[in-house]
């Protein structure tokens, strides 16, 4: 598999339009409890990657998605932290939409299955000690 950037423009621009599509699902996932954030961020990396060496350049420097893409690349966890804020976020959304909903009783039980799906997820990535050392930074230009 080539894992090089493309020097083909049109493929180029299909890869940016791709990560810029996975930064914006990214972004609603961390606000939208079915919707995943840390997939659409990794896959987004790897469009920019392919597509435009700067974006992910800059997507690796920013403070928001930086330290979070070199913890992945390097240790390939998430911090403890960040897990625990993460299952707790879903939590209390997701009960909060049930409670505050009026879905019928079946409909209620799929979200719960999705949800437990997704949590499961979530606590079997490996866990970072909070105080583990900062990964290099990837990118340092």
């Amino acid at each position: 598999m080539d894992l090089k950037p493309t020097t083909d423009p049109l493929s180029s621009f299909l890869y940016v339009a791709a990560g810029w599509v996975c930064v914006g699902l990214a972004v609603l996932g961390s606000i939208l409890p079915l919707l995943p954030t840390t997939p659409f961020l990794l896959l987004a990396s790897w469009c920019f990657y392919r597509g435009s060496p700067r974006i992910h350049a800059w997507l690796h420097r920013s403070k928001l998605f930086g330290p979070t893409l070199d913890d992945w690349q390097h240790y390939h966890g998430i911090r403890k932290s960040m897990k625990y804020r993460t299952i707790g976020m879903v939590a209390a959304v997701v009960t909060m939409s049930l409670l505050l909903n009026s879905l019928p009783w079946w409909l209620r039980y799929v979200a719960l299955g999705l949800v437990a799906v997704g949590l499961y997820v979530i606590w079997t990535v490996p866990t970072l000690p909070d105080d583990a050392p900062r990964a290099p930074r990837t990118i340092l230009e």
